[in-house]
């Protein structure tokens, strides 16, 4: 059902969605409050319009004054459909436009960034006498209509400016700004980016894409690593760094005499000393627990313990005891040569000390950080691990006026406000939005008679497996993806089997985006050409999850297995966090049953982009139906069961009857 777009301001389009306008009025009932709105969109509804339609509204109704949209997302496809959508926005609207800037990464936008002055050669050799004018004008291109940020970086090449610098300056003045993720819940960036920007996050209304992907993203922005290696490199690069600062000290002397400033070079030969004893205890720590570890893959240790030891360390070698806060400066502050087309790790080791440090140091005593020993090669690593992202987003919500996360696999919605913290001071409305074409044109056929658990592992089982997928390929007309938990399951059931009539590409875990890219350009040229491929890939890996298969490419999907994390030391102590945090209840669901099923609802929502889209999923796995996994799943997503190879088949060959053709440039 459409609706006519009448009584709201800032959308995209003439006639409105059920399920989007219902978005629409739950985001403005919730930002009228500035609470937040989790909204489990499924692809086809049209959330990012409506997220846009709501957001911009009461951004420039606030009692308050005007706010700033930020619209997050993880991926660069979904920065152009926001700028793309805005584009129809304005074209609806008379009188003042909304205004935009997309940003990306400064090493995309900037020609050969230096680390350490954090300046880039974009205006190198232009004269100061039009530089003014050249950055005044590609502000103004930015300003006066929606663009592309690869367009944005073309002009700045092309009038010799720098992109990124202008496109920063131009964010106070925009109704919306797009952007990672990074911006706000990771605080080194968030403090270098939007305060330099003029953007307050009290002020902002936020826009979370990909919703789903966040308490990963926050987790890995306080994942650090420690080796032995790290601290010999840490102790090389004081010791460079100290000879440059002698050097300075030596031509400041000849300079200024006696007033020279000294104390660098001295900061330098303390934390060399300190450095030097640190490597000491803690490679004997390193020994120890790798004696612990035995034959386990991993050991749980004691954050404390090991800044104990840091500490220990910088007050018994020295003749003047530093302080945690200032090592850390000292660390911070190491500058030294790096040959980057020799290095495949260019990253300073005592900036990568200095940021795990810092994250011991500010969160000790706090139950939600862990440490966790394993072996990479033949050497011990310590690894920290965030255990509650709410830790770190909770006073962020709570700072800014409002906003929606959204996904299509955001389930339940009301798990994902209790992992990251909701403020209880703010209102919150937990949405599930129903597809008015997922029944019909993305049927999900379930096999109850074949799985992945180990227990019930066969060859017989194998081959069951394998006969599901040649009754859907004997019956499709178009490309299929497969998806697995592991690896070794591909290898075992996909790479080890045999396809005929089909091109098997199977996914690689060292794949670059631009392999990924090539893999796309090749399915719509085997498309063309009438070739049938099988791409084979992984759950939460490069095909599954963040790749856009436009134009309708896949004609199915089968989903393998469930792809249930190990039982390693570290996601144990999630679970036992979880626990202690929400209930017993709770800490299966939500560590371990939760993720596992959301990665199969992005694998299966890979082959329905767009509304016209439509394809057959098949999932082969019979734990899908018990309920405990089942309860992990949207309320309304229907599944055909079948118990054996040639009822998967004859159901395929009836979709494809009904829909022959696939979906081509679809809105």
């Amino acid at each position: 059902m459409v609706l006519v777009a009448t009584s709201f301001s800032f959308v995209a389009h003439d006639v409105l969605r059920d399920s989007q306008r219902e978005m629409i009025e739950d985001a403005l009932s919730t930002l009228n409050e500035n609470g937040y709105l989790f909204a489990a969109a499924p692809t086809g509804i049209g959330k990012t319009a409506a997220a846009l339609s709501a957001t911009l509204a009461r951004a420039n109704n606030h009692p308050n004054g005007r706010k700033t949209v930020l619209f997050m997302t993880g991926r660069q496809s979904q920065h152009r459909i926001v700028v793309d959508t805005v584009r129809k926005i304005n074209a609806r609207m008379e009188g003042q436009k909304v205004r935009l800037v997309d940003l990306i990464g400064r090493e995309s936008m900037c020609v050969d960034v230096d680390r350490f002055t954090g300046r880039c050669n974009c205006e190198f050799g232009v004269n100061d006498s039009i530089l003014h004018d050249a950055r005044e004008g590609l502000k103004r291109y930015i300003l006066e209509a929606p663009r592309h940020v690869d367009d944005v970086i073309k002009q700045g090449k092309e009038r010799k400016v720098c992109s990124w610098t202008c496109a920063r300056q131009c964010a106070k003045e925009c109704d919306l700004i797009v952007l990672d993720y990074n911006h706000v819940f990771i605080d080194k960036v968030r403090e270098a980016s939007l305060d330099s920007m003029g953007v307050e996050l009290s002020n902002s209304i936020l826009i979370v894409d990909e919703a789903h992907n966040l308490p990963d993203r926050i987790r890995r922005g306080l994942e650090r690593r420690l080796t032995a290696k790290v601290l010999r490199d840490c102790v090389s690069e004081m010791q460079e760094h100290r000879g440059k600062e002698d050097e300075a000290v030596v031509k400041a002397v000849e300079k200024e005499g006696a007033e020279a400033w000294t104390g660098d070079a001295e900061e330098a030969a303390l934390a060399e000393k300190a450095l030097m004893r640190i490597r000491g205890e803690v490679g004997k720590h390193l020994l120890n627990l790798k004696q612990v570890l035995g034959e386990d893959s991993e050991l749980m240790t004691n954050p404390e313990e090991l800044l104990g030891i840091f500490q220990a360390s910088l007050e018994e070698t020295l003749d003047e005891p530093i302080t945690m806060a200032r090592f850390i400066r000292t660390l911070e502050s190491v500058r030294i040569e790096i040959d980057e087309a020799l290095d495949t790790d260019p990253e300073i080791a005592c900036h990568r000390l200095a940021e795990l440090l810092n994250i011991l140091y500010t969160r000790q005593g706090d139950s939600a950080l862990a440490t966790v020993f394993d072996i990479l090669g033949e050497e011990g690593r310590i690894t920290t691990h965030l255990l509650d992202p709410g830790v770190v987003a909770r006073p962020l919500l709570k700072e800014a006026a409002g906003g929606i996360l959204m996904s299509g696999t955001l389930f339940p919605p009301s798990m994902y406000g209790d992992i990251l913290g909701m403020p209880e001071q703010r209102p919150v409305a937990y949405k599930e939005y129903s597809s008015p074409f997922e029944s019909d044109r993305r049927p999900v056929i379930l096999a109850t008679d074949v799985t992945t658990r180990y227990k019930d592992r066969s060859a017989a089982n194998t081959r069951k497996i394998r006969e599901h997928i040649h009754g859907l390929l004997r019956q499709t007309p178009g490309h299929v993806a497969v998806f697995l938990p592991s690896y070794s399951m591909l290898e075992e059931i996909i790479e080890d089997g045999s396809w005929p009539g089909r091109h098997l590409i199977v996914e690689d875990r060292t794949w670059s985006k631009s392999r990924v890219q090539d893999v796309l350009d090749r399915l719509h040229r085997s498309r063309n050409s009438g070739q049938r491929c099988l791409l084979a890939g992984v759950y939460n890996a490069r095909l599954s999850e963040g790749v856009d298969y436009e134009g309708n490419i896949l004609d199915a999907v089968i989903c393998v297995g469930i792809p249930m994390a190990p039982p390693t030391a570290s996601n144990q102590a999630l679970r036992d966090y979880i626990s202690d945090r929400f209930g017993e209840r709770n800490a299966w669901k939500y560590s371990a049953a939760q993720p596992a099923m959301n990665a199969i609802l992005q694998a299966m929502g890979r082959a329905i982009r767009k509304a016209k889209d439509r394809a057959v999923v098949l999932v082969l796995e019979r734990r899908v139906g018990d309920r405990g996994y089942k309860a992990c799943l949207p309320t309304g997503l229907n599944m055909f069961h079948t118990g054996e190879p040639e009822a998967t088949e004859r159901l395929v060959r009836r979709f494809f009857r009904r829909h022959p053709e696939p979906a081509r440039n679809t809105e």
